[in-house]
């Protein structure tokens, strides 16, 4: 029942004990912050926390409880490639991980960063913005794993 790209928390696994601890071994605990970023049908959800993505199949994904993060979700998290031109956006976190996310993060897109969409090409792919003021150009792919909110 979880809305994509807003912030839950985990409470609790209520289904088979076996699930319960592998998904204990993953660092899903209670208090853990969990994102989902896709629930397409037929396929795994893809939820991220800890930096981690994973794909829970629904027949374990059913027994999930979880809470809303009414303070983050406030914030209308958003990926960059949402956000329209003119528009200004903070960085929440990232999906992309190990060398994509490092790399980003090189170019200066870390948590907390503001960022203004100043225009997107032709066809829409790459985004050029503003970033601790010099100007930026991703591709719309890149853009899509780095979670934002509109300020």
């Amino acid at each position: 029942d979880c809305q994509m790209n807003k912030v839950y928390q985990f409470v609790a696994f209520n289904g088979q004990e076996s699930h319960a601890k592998h998904l204990k071994n993953l660092g899903l605990l209670p208090g853990t912050e969990i994102v989902l970023l896709s629930n397409k049908k037929n396929q795994p959800f893809i939820v991220l926390f800890k930096g981690t993505k994973i794909g829970i199949d629904d027949t374990i994904a059913e027994f999930i409880q979880v809470s809303e993060d009414i303070e983050k979700n406030s914030a209308n998290l958003k990926t960059l490639d949402e956000i329209g031109i003119g528009k200004h956006a903070q960085v929440i976190d990232f999906t992309a991980s190990g060398a994509l996310k490092r790399r980003l993060m090189d170019m200066g897109l870390t948590k907390g960063v503001l960022i203004q969409v100043k225009q997107y090409a032709p066809l829409g792919d790459p985004i050029e913005m503003t970033v601790r003021g010099y100007e930026l150009s991703l591709r719309k792919q890149e853009a899509s794993l780095i979670l934002v909110k509109e300020v």
